[in-house]
């Protein structure tokens, strides 16, 4: 057998070719991160008269710069390991490599393929793929939608301070955004008629402002305590963040609407996780988050405790001689599945009996509200996988006591 290692990189990769005894076969060489590039690598391995089959092939999980190489070599019937950059990196410490070149890096991926100690990452198919992008990019935008609206509500504070007195005490509701971004500060609303508001919340559906809301906001409006200063620059400023918030909130809404699709039924009526849809408080965007780690049958990790090291729930343990840290959770994985199953956990204590049963047991023991909630989103991983690997619906008295 002989072991290929790629450290790859955004504009050309460099490759070491081992032996079976360990030894490099031939001078370690680059190609551009291109097809003529990868045309070239064929070459190069075609010089050294390596059959397909004999040849082992690693790469690290580095950004996204494997994929599209992983793609072609395995298109071409070569044998992939992708591996995690961590792992490399330990057995670089183990082989006493303190620099980091191109080359060492490459050695090092080859070495550890003929050592034969490595894990290989998963590769997810297309459609467990796809709600991982969509996953990560809604998690995203989830957050800078709520840093900008923070940025709203202190900006609206001082341009307005009496809203929340009046119909629009929900800035970010259709028909105030609507208001707001028309006229953003006390100043401006002072100075519009009456009928100009009726004219236009009238066009919203499910708008059930009526005069004498529109009355009473325009008053207040009059009344209100801002100053006036800067007030062009600070509306201005308003109607662009607003407008911000409202892309953020059409691009989410195309991205559930995708989850969604992705998460149908296909056409021999299998549901892609459809067994976790019968879980109380957790509906699509958790499984679609859930989805992207675990894989469609859970067979990404062979214990719960290997999803609670990747999602980083687990403690992080600080002692030496007499100092002690405060345990704090790892926060080591991925930051869009603990959100999501934070939020889910959030949403079972109100529709999952069981998880509001195990929330309130743990409460009384003592853990803090935001660490029990912690703990039931683990719980709730660990309930996810295991229906992911059965296959059957959400049985409770599989892991909870009659509550």
């Amino acid at each position: 057998m002989y072991y290929l290692g790629i450290d790859v990189a955004k504009k050309s990769h460099r490759t070491v070719i081992l032996d079976r005894e360990g030894e490099k076969l031939g001078k370690s060489f680059s190609f551009d991160n291109s097809k003529e590039g990868m045309e070239l690598l064929l070459l190069e391995v075609k010089k050294r008269k390596i059959p397909t089959k004999e040849i082992l092939i690693g790469m690290e999980a580095t950004g996204n710069y494997w994929e599209n190489l992983y793609t072609f070599l395995t298109n071409k019937q070569f044998k992939i390991i992708l591996l995690n950059p961590y792992q490399v990196s330990k057995f670089r410490q183990a082989l006493g490599k303190k620099a980091k070149t191109d080359d060492i890096d490459a050695l090092v991926i080859a070495g550890l393929l003929r050592s034969n100690e490595y894990r290989a990452s998963y590769v997810p198919p297309e459609n467990i793929e796809d709600l991982r992008e969509l996953t990560k990019l809604r998690y995203e935008f989830m957050k800078d939608q709520k840093n900008y609206k923070r940025q709203a509500m202190s900006l609206l504070n001082l341009v307005f301070p009496e809203y929340s007195k009046t119909v629009i005490k929900n800035p970010f509701a259709i028909a105030s955004m609507k208001i707001l971004t028309e006229y953003p500060t006390a100043k401006h609303l002072a100075q519009v008629k009456q009928k100009k508001i009726e004219k236009m919340v009238r066009s919203i559906k499910g708008n059930t402002f009526d005069i004498k809301d529109i009355k009473y906001l325009l008053s207040v409006a009059r009344k209100s305590i801002y100053s006036g200063r800067c007030k062009e620059v600070r509306g201005m400023n308003l109607r662009m963040i607003l407008t911000h918030i409202q892309r953020f909130e059409d691009s989410i809404k195309a991205i559930d609407e995708q989850i969604n699709v992705i998460l149908s039924p296909s056409v021999d009526d299998h549901r892609l996780g459809g067994n976790l849809f019968t879980i109380p408080g957790v509906g699509p965007k958790t499984i679609a988050a859930f989805l992207s780690i675990a894989g469609e049958d859970g067979s990404v990790f062979d214990t719960v405790t290997q999803i609670t090291g990747h999602i980083g729930f687990f403690p992080q343990i600080y002692e030496s001689g007499e100092k002690r840290k405060d345990n704090k959770i790892s926060k080591r994985g991925p930051k869009y599945i603990r959100w999501a199953l934070y939020i889910a956990a959030v949403s079972s204590i109100r529709h999952n009996r069981e998880l509001r049963h195990l929330y309130h047991t743990k409460c009384s023991q003592g853990k803090a509200p935001k660490q029990t909630l912690v703990y039931v989103a683990k719980k709730l991983s660990h309930i996810m996988l295991s229906m992911l690997k059965s296959g059957e619906n959400y049985r409770p008295e599989r892991v909870f006591q009659p509550v």
